[in-house]
């Protein structure tokens, strides 16, 4: 019992020093570990004013807010920030490319529009919305900072509807505020970042064993769903092939009924239109190589 319980400890260990040898390497523009950063009013605050200036102030926020859709696909967005003034901002935090791409960004849009409008509601009511993506890289090819998009009515004036989008590009970094923000949103070390709010926070959770406890619990829980997701989409693909085959197997039957003493080991190695169309021809009245000349025409 003894030595059960010191293995299990040393196992313990073992995984604790991976977890901590991932959170030493984890940066503020990581998904877990930004979850985790902005929960955080102040560091919200700080994005807010970096980007927007003076021109909003916080009211409340959410962080991982989830906007299910019952027929069209669900979003997640990462942070959620309503105003006093009335606007909505969704901000997202991208590495990857194709999670950033302007057709995502407009249905962030459509969604949030969707979930903010009430029946009978009038389209002038309809808040100010403006979709923010901090990619790590320059996902629009621009070689800026910072994009505004906004929509224009024959290229000259303003198509007032209330929408805008902003793409930061974190790869370029100047001695501006937002060039500042894009490379703490880079940076590992909590000691090479300009802004003590995200210094702090980022600190907590990497140098304070409180901290680190809570990133390390989370990265598990992050693993541990990971796991169960694959081994979910592994029955599923199990449970998909076993129909299948059962499906192979009622198709040979009928075929040995229909030309007796034939080998039908061949149909095993069909593909889905094959055996579409060995359901469809099994009742024509046709010899056996007619049928196979059909089925693999």
């Amino acid at each position: 019992m003894l030595l059960l319980t010191i293995k299990i400890k040393k196992e313990e260990q073992s995984m604790n020093e991976k977890y901590l040898e991932v959170l030493n390497k984890l940066r503020p523009i990581d998904d877990t570990f930004m979850r985790m950063i902005f929960r955080d009013h102040q560091c919200v605050e700080l994005l807010m004013k970096i980007i927007f200036g003076e021109q909003f102030s916080l009211k409340r926020f959410e962080t991982q807010e989830d906007h299910k859709q019952v027929v069209s696909r669900s979003v997640e967005l990462d942070i959620v920030v309503y105003t006093h003034e009335g606007a909505v901002i969704g901000i997202e935090v991208e590495k990857s490319k194709d999670n950033a791409s302007p057709i995502r960004a407009r249905y962030h849009a459509s969604i949030l529009d969707c979930d903010l409008s009430y029946p009978g509601e009038k389209w002038s009511h309809f808040p100010e919305i403006y979709v923010v993506f901090i990619c790590e890289e320059d996902v629009l090819k621009t070689k800026r900072l910072v994009s505004h998009i906004e929509r224009y009515i024959d290229k000259q004036e303003q198509f007032k509807d209330k929408l805008h989008i902003i793409y930061l590009n974190a790869s370029m970094q100047d001695e501006t505020a937002l060039g500042k923000l894009m490379h703490d949103m880079l940076c590992n070390d909590p000691d090479d970042m300009y802004y003590e709010v995200l210094r702090k926070r980022v600190s907590y959770f990497k140098k304070q064993e409180g901290g680190k406890k809570t990133m390390c619990e989370a990265l598990e829980e992050l693993i541990t769903e990971a796991k169960n997701e694959g081994r979910k989409e592994g029955e599923d693909i199990g449970e998909k092939r076993g129909e299948e085959r059962g499906e192979i197997k009622k198709l040979m039957k009928l075929l040995l009924k229909k030309f007796p003493n034939k080998n039908f080991e061949w149909v095993k190695e069909c593909n889905k239109t094959q055996l579409e169309k060995i359901d469809d021809y099994i009742l024509l009245n046709i010899s056996y190589n007619d049928f196979y000349k059909l089925v693999h025409s």
